[in-house]
């Protein structure tokens, strides 16, 4: 198996719902992003959690991951914010089933078994 890649995965809107700054631990995961997450770890990913958030709400982010499952290698808080991101190396994000499908297309994960 090659080396796994370091992957970048946008937290608020990407991972959980998309809350205002004093309702963020009210968020909820996103549907197959848990699982999303976990099968590219078991790929032999490294996933890295990005956020607008500041590293002032570093422990109620954590905590939030934590109460909610979600795994991951790294985090980084303070993206900078802006309305359009153009990135050479992005899968766009619609929704986890669409997510998994292109980074499966990729070769990021492999097919899923068949039942």
């Amino acid at each position: 198996m090659p080396r796994g890649k370091t992957i970048m995965i946008d937290l608020d809107g990407v991972i959980c719902t998309e809350e205002r700054f004093s309702e963020r631990p009210l968020a909820e995961p996103l549907p197959g992003a848990r699982e999303a997450l976990q099968q590219l770890r078991a790929a032999g990913h490294t996933v890295v959690i990005y956020t607008a958030r500041t590293w002032g709400e570093l422990r109620v982010t954590e905590k939030w991951l934590a109460d909610h499952g979600i795994e991951y290698d790294g985090i980084h808080m303070g993206k900078p914010v802006g309305d359009l991101w153009i990135d050479d190396r992005v899968v766009s994000f619609k929704d986890w089933p669409a997510a998994t499908r292109d980074l499966q297309a990729r070769g990021y994960l492999n097919p899923p078994p068949s039942k």
